[in-house]
């Protein structure tokens, strides 16, 4: 306990003598005299420590009296030697550890004399120890030791610290592209740490379980665990002047915000399609990762390896850019190359670039688990690894051990379990207490073509439309999954798989036709020619009849050097789209437009009508050539299936948040009508530019049924604009709302950037007459200074982003006014330019930092509404309206 602040002293004494003071009426009472405040909620920094109240480690409780922080305890965790500087004592003898050779020794006497070791964490208790030659110490034959260059890390430079005498049984980590089995989920994500501190500690090589000893004479080497008990205990003490371990820059300065408004709603702006674990997407055709245990030179290193000394071996990436001349491979720290905003196949989303964006006010990540059969086989053939397995569950699955992985890793850098900026959470409760404690929430949502594994085979003999098939093969189209439960390619058996991972939320169909129905067209060649080889395959012998359909055509080359790496070994079953004519504005009657100034569709040209024959099933155009009418956009006519219906029937009963993204545009509406027949309505999200076309009816209803319907952010000037299509249709929503007897609902609208996704990221600003000027601030000035949310938050500093090699000097620079998004972390920058370049910055700003919040207000309505369909049943739609499941428009048509 302390004395009372002077000022809070004088106020007691005034107080006093007022109440003895007074009017001389003898019918007066003396003043009671003002009880203070605690010092835990009176405002005041009364330990001039610089922290009031809740905030001051002295403060257990508001009504807690003393505000004199604890004292500090000297032990240390086995998570405290984070990124620091330290030497190391043998207990033993007492002394400190120096380098001999390639050896060491416990032979100073004091902590000067000592080599100084910085530790960099590889997981949550265990660490590199890079030492002032800027060398890793490892193990090497037992009991040796010896050192290694940090871009050579391997496994024996990896050394496990515990506090001498531990005997928790820590939880195994999911580990990086494994798929983590239900029980390690549950364990790793359930697990509260001890947090056990010790004066001692013992090292242990991972790679040879023996832990690190001194002999009689002070050698250092390693031991049989318990083999030499006094020996093999070791103290770490704070030193400096260490060698730092090389590393990315995240180039910003400040405290992120935390905490909630008076309301209780949280701040923050949310990225609810993004692909941080596609590391290994595509056959391995992506490079580079968003973290290595080993560092930024194993995880941003060059991609020669991969992609070839010019970087022709690079396919897909030289397939979607139409540039088959390669690349420079260079990666950090000299990055010639990439990252780059239209560089798709090169990592973007490295987690020291994501620990920019989040001090720049990302609070909800939506990591979408990615990958695509067709593409990763095109990718495994051109590399020669037949060993590939390009099967996208099991991919998917191991993405999600992947980012668990991650989650321990920034635990790590941050110094402990739960301490990092980045936590994967599993219900909404869990999301709003992370973002209440100012990190990001990581929901795992899952985004492949053949999800569940029910892959689409196409049959030319079948009778069954989609709305009437059962998938039961010849003569009918074929499910590589079922709706028989029970089975271990049963659909809801899959569906399990996934939720135990810890995915939450759902895209049904991608870029193919599928089990469930037919993906939104909004491409031409690359995707179709996709969709027949993922739908049956094209044989060797149709391959000189492909490439001469496409003779001629702008891009004859590039479809010639795909259709040569395409499988050779399957039957001729593959489809191209079978399609309907999209409805158009001004022509199709009653209908109210598309979204965001896009159109249903995609034209299909290669082989216009009436030169050609359709032969899609009952006359359409597609089918086994792509015969399509000149300049009229096609939709897709393979519309929701009964295998679609019972899936998202199940979707909805588990409670996964149901995207609606890529899915037919007929469908979407058809998604629709069960979802209104729920009671709740069960809500769906639109995540990153809905794909395939969205009707102003539709995304009305959307909004109106409590969901979220957040943008592609190409660019800061569309996303505004969009922004501002959105708040009118919002509004019509909330009056479709109120003529319900509802409640109204906040606004928010975030986006989702598809980052790792195949998708370029915002370009160059190009706004010379008011440019970004590095370093900027968020948080302080206009509009922050006139927004009553913002009051709490710490101005953080963001300099221009840039990359430093081992020595500090500066090897590369990007500038948001010149390279736009050309890495994750320039999310800050984005948001820096929608604060310069909206005429409504203060309103805009508002709408973006509520999307957090308007994603865990979503999810609680989606886990609301899947209890009640649990303990009551899906609901039939009403007996008065359209079947769910009915055929796409007639041919030659335009949708209603």
């Amino acid at each position: 306990m302390h004395q009372l602040p002077k000022a809070l002293l004088a106020a007691i004494i005034i107080s006093s003598l007022a109440a003895c003071g007074g009017s001389s009426s003898s019918s007066s009472r003396p003043s009671t005299p003002t009880t203070p405040s605690p010092q835990c909620s009176d405002g005041l920094d009364n330990d001039q420590d610089t922290l009031i109240d809740s905030a001051d480690p002295g403060c257990s409780n508001d009504q807690d009296n003393d505000e004199t922080d604890p004292p500090l305890d000297p032990r240390l965790s086995r998570y405290q030697m984070s990124n620091a500087c330290w030497v190391v004592k043998a207990a033993g003898n007492g002394k400190y550890l120096v380098a001999d050779g390639s050896n060491y020794s416990a032979t100073a006497t004091d902590s000067a004399s000592a080599e100084g070791f910085y530790l960099k964490p590889t997981a949550l208790g265990s660490y590199m120890f890079y030492n002032s030659s800027r060398q890793l110490m490892a193990a090497g034959s037992a009991p040796g030791l010896t050192n290694l260059p940090s871009a050579s890390a391997n496994d024996s430079a990896e050394w496990r610290i515990l506090a001498s005498g531990d005997t928790t049984s820590y939880p195994e980590t999911p580990a990086y592209h494994v798929e983590p089995s239900p029980e390690q989920v549950t364990n790793w994500h359930g697990f509260v740490d001890p947090a056990i501190k010790a004066d001692t500690f013992t090292i242990s090589a991972t790679t040879l379980n023996r832990n690190l000893a001194i002999d009689d004479t002070g050698n250092v080497q390693t031991v049989a665990p318990g083999s030499a008990p006094a020996n093999e205990a070791f103290i770490f003490e704070a030193a400096a002047n260490c060698e730092t371990f090389p590393e990315a820059q995240s180039n910003f300065s400040g405290q992120p915000f935390k905490g909630t408004q008076p309301d209780g709603t949280v701040l923050g702006h949310a990225d609810v399609h993004v692909h941080i674990s596609a590391t290994e997407f595509l056959g391995g055709a992506h490079w580079g990762k968003p973290f290595h245990k080993f560092g930024v030179e194993q995880a941003l290193g060059n991609c020669a390896v991969d992609h070839g000394d010019d970087g022709r071996r690079d396919v897909v990436g030289g397939l979607f850019s139409m540039n088959p001349n390669g690349h420079a491979t260079d990666g950090w720290p000299t990055f010639s190359e990439w990252p780059k905003r239209d560089n798709l196949i090169h990592e973007a989303i490295y987690w020291k670039w994501l620990e920019r964006a989040w001090a720049g006010g990302l609070r909800v990540i939506v990591n979408d688990l990615v990958d695509n059969e067709t593409l990763c086989e095109l990718q495994r053939n051109v590399s020669g690894d037949l060993t590939q397995d390009c099967n996208s569950m099991n991919n998917a699955g191991r993405q999600a051990g992947t980012m668990y992985a991650m989650e321990n890793y920034i635990d790590a850098q941050y110094g402990g379990p739960g301490k990092g900026f980045f936590q994967i959470v599993h219900t909404s409760d869990e999301a709003r207490a992370v973002i209440e404690d100012g990190k990001i929430a990581v929901v795992l949502g899952i985004e492949i073509s053949n999800l569940f594994d029910c892959k689409l085979k196409f049959n030319p003999l079948r009778q069954q439309r989609p709305h009437e098939e059962d998938g039961s093969g010849f003569p009918e189209n074929s499910y590589e999954c079922t709706v028989e439960e029970g089975k271990p390619n049963s659909i809801v058996t899959q569906m399990q798989r996934v939720h135990d991972w810890g995915v939450r939320q759902i895209i049904s169909i991608h870029e193919f036709d599928n089990a469930f129905g037919g993906n939104g067209i909004f491409d031409g060649l690359i995707l179709n020619l996709g969709t027949r080889e993922n739908s049956g395959g094209i044989p060797s012998g149709d391959l000189a009849g492909l490439t001469s359909l496409f003779s001629g055509q702008p891009n004859e080359a590039q479809f010639t050097e795909l259709v040569s790496n395409l499988p050779t070994t399957e039957l001729a079953t593959g489809e191209w789209w079978t399609t309907y004519n999209c409805p158009e504005e001004g022509k199709t009657a009653g209908f109210t437009g598309y979204l965001w100034g896009s159109t249903g569709g995609s034209t299909q040209s290669y082989l216009p009508q009436p030169a050609c024959i359709p032969t899609g099933q009952d006359g359409r155009s597609g089918g086994t050539t792509p015969c399509y009418p000149a300049d009229v956009r096609q939709c897709n006519a393979r519309w929701m299936t009964p295998a679609g219906l019972y899936t998202y029937g199940k979707m909805m009963e588990m409670g996964f948040i149901f995207d609606w993204d890529h899915m037919e545009m007929g469908m979407k509406t058809q998604a629709l009508e069960l979802a209104e027949a729920q009671n709740p309505v069960y809500p769906f999200v639109s995540t990153h530019g809905t794909f395939g076309g969205t009707t102003i009816d539709q995304a009305t209803r959307l909004i109106a049924n409590g969901g979220i319907l957040y943008p592609s952010n190409g660019s800061s000037k569309g996303f505004r604009e969009d922004m501002n299509e959105t708040v009118g249709i919002y509004a019509n929503a909330m009056t479709k709302r109120a003529t319900a007897g509802k409640p109204s609902l906040l606004f928010g609208f975030g986006y989702g950037t598809d980052t790792n996704g195949l998708s370029a990221q915002t370009g160059p600003r190009n706004n010379p007459a008011n440019p970004i000027e590095y370093p900027f601030t968020l948080f302080s000035g206009a509009p922050f200074n006139t927004m009553t949310e913002f009051d709490n938050a710490s101005v953080v500093s963001f300099e221009q982003p840039n990359s430093v090699d081992a020595d500090g000097n500066v090897s590369r620079t990007w500038h948001e006014d010149l390279d736009g998004n050309a890495h994750y972390g320039m999310l800050s920058d984005f948001v820096k330019e929608i604060v310069l370049d909206s005429p409504n910055a203060a309103s805009q700003v508002r709408h973006l930092f509520n999307s957090a919040e308007v994603f865990l207000q979503t999810w609680k309505r989606t886990e609301l509404a899947s209890a009640a369909i649990q303990a009551n049943g899906l609901k039939d739609i009403p007996a008065t309206a359209p079947a769910i499941l009915r055929p796409a428009p007639p041919i030659g048509a335009y949708a209603p």
